[in-house]
């Protein structure tokens, strides 16, 4: 299962290091990889979250053919530009994301479309996802586990 989120705005970053400048602005725990301009974004992503090595994807797509598809929120304009990011189920990549969006936002004007809670949120409220799943990621996967490996016991 892949989660989704969407940044639009109305101008965007012209480099990663730009975008990297955005998040150790805020304070934010991710590192981005400089490895491929930020025009050619299409794709993984690798990240460090912390001292972790991860990776989300992330890719520019059409605003203007995005933007009638949605139709969970309203939009206030139609916006010039989006970062499509999308993730599995490491808890990691997902954090990473969210703080990398919350910090692009800020720095953009953007807004974000969380699709699992199916609306706009706030770059604060981002940053509570991210620390949520960091914090509890681990717990609920030793759940998993545990329920995994219980079943084959019975």
């Amino acid at each position: 299962m892949s989660m989704e989120m969407y940044v639009f705005s109305d101008r965007h970053l012209d480099s990663i290091a730009a975008w990297q400048q955005a998040i150790d602005a805020a304070g934010d725990p991710v590192q981005l990889s400089t490895g491929r301009p930020f025009a050619e974004l299409n794709g993984g992503l690798p990240v460090v979250l912390r001292d972790r090595p991860t990776a989300f994807e992330c890719s520019h797509w059409n605003a203007a053919e995005l933007i009638p598809e949605i139709t969970s929120v309203s939009l206030d304009h139609p916006w010039r530009f989006v970062l499509a990011f999308r993730w599995g189920a490491d808890f990691d990549a997902g954090a990473s994301a969210y703080l990398a969006a919350a910090a692009y936002v800020e720095a953009t004007g953007g807004v974000i479309l969380d699709c699992q809670e199916g609306r706009l949120i706030s770059p604060a409220r981002a940053r509570e996802v991210a620390q949520d799943l960091e914090q509890n990621g681990p717990r609920l996967v030793k759940m998993m586990l545990s329920k995994m490996q219980n079943g084959r016991a019975g």
